[in-house]
């Protein structure tokens, strides 16, 4: 396999900027709903050092090099934030939640623009479009602890999205591991075309 550390290197910039943004934009919407934990934890910023998990950007490089950007593995520090602060306890949860893919998702598009409107080729924007977007889209699955699992919480019945949150804190990151098992073994069969349809629509690329 022949490394290319040009396309490495604009892929790690790529998904740094894309984890940023989506944990920012946990933290900041968890502060304007009513709870400051992420602003005394100092998350309310867009520097990369407050965010990044030394061990998860080591698997996320490592992963890179291994598959030369073709497989990305890693995680960032969650935003925490408590709901004895807000207002609506799951709704306002799912909010926030829902703020960091839809961020990456907006990004991407933003992102993609200048592409669709000819003004760059799209081989320059494709990193930073398929950072956000493969981020974005992955985290709206509804396994625990994914941010997908708190949205649908906000969805339904309190005494369900009760039972739900005990789920979740009794499994920890097993139903996660199962799912990238499943993804592993037998392929995505949902995401990858949707990914794909979304990296043409907001890109142009043929």
């Amino acid at each position: 396999m022949v490394l290319d550390p040009v396309h490495i290197g604009l892929s790690v910039v790529a998904i740094l900027l894309a984890f940023v943004v989506h944990e920012y934009a946990h933290g900041y919407v968890a502060y304007r709903l009513g709870d400051p934990t992420p602003k005394y934890e100092g998350r309310l910023s867009l520097n990369p050092l407050i965010h990044l998990d030394p061990i998860g950007s080591l698997v996320m490089l490592s992963s890179m090099i291994v598959s030369n950007g073709q497989v990305v593995i890693g995680w960032a520090k969650p935003v925490q934030f408590d709901t004895e602060n807000l207002r609506h306890e799951f709704l306002d949860a799912a909010v926030i939640a829902a703020a960091g893919p839809v961020s990456n998702v907006l990004l991407a598009f933003l992102c993609g623009l200048p592409s669709l409107l000819g003004l760059v080729d799209p081989r320059f924007v494709l990193p930073l479009v398929a950072a956000n977007l493969g981020l974005g889209m992955f985290n709206l699955l509804p396994v625990p602890p994914l941010d997908g699992w708190k949205v649908l919480q906000g969805l339904l019945p309190r005494s369900l999205a009760r039972s739900m949150r005990g789920a979740e804190a009794r499994a920890g990151m097993v139903p996660l591991f199962v799912l990238l098992a499943v993804f592993w073994i037998f392929g995505d069969l949902f995401l990858s075309p949707l990914f794909a349809f979304l990296l043409k629509l907001f890109t142009g690329q043929s």
